[in-house]
């Protein structure tokens, strides 16, 4: 895997309890700060008010679909990598505003290993667009 030079801060957000355990558990052991939640208002807020470089999103959930939050997300911090997890099969053409909005898509279930390489290297191609920022995350002081 890539190295990562920053320290990332991902979002997760999914309606089941269980799935957002899982997801930590498989990324856990890469650096980044995981922020987890059910409610994809939080992760909006969250976006909002931090330096965010991801949000894992599923599709399905009953407040707003897994597009919805990552359209406003690209809206909010188009800087902000957005990928989107689903159980939905056939083409991902089925998936509403895949191209704007969406980076990759990941098949629920997901493969541990294959998550976090996707991920990793969409961090990996972040820091390279622009090496010499400062870092946002550890200028906030949150180390």
């Amino acid at each position: 895997m890539k190295p990562l030079n920053e320290r990332h801060m991902v979002v997760l957000v999914d309606d089941e309890p269980a799935v957002l355990a899982a997801l930590r558990r498989s990324l856990s052991r890469e650096p980044y700060l995981l922020l987890a939640t059910d409610r994809p208002d939080q992760a909006l807020c969250w976006v909002e008010r931090m330096a965010v470089s991801a949000v894992v999103s599923d599709e399905r959930m009953p407040d707003m679909t897994g597009c919805e939050l990552l359209a406003r997300v690209s809206d909010r911090s188009p800087v902000t990598a957005r990928i989107i997890l689903t159980a939905y099969g056939g083409p991902t053409a089925q998936l509403p505003r895949l191209g704007r909005s969406i980076e990759c898509m990941i098949a629920k279930p997901w493969d541990d290993r294959m998550l976090r390489l996707a991920l990793r290297e969409i961090m990996a191609e972040r820091e390279t667009l622009d090496p010499g920022r400062e870092n946002d995350f550890e200028r906030q002081g949150a180390k």
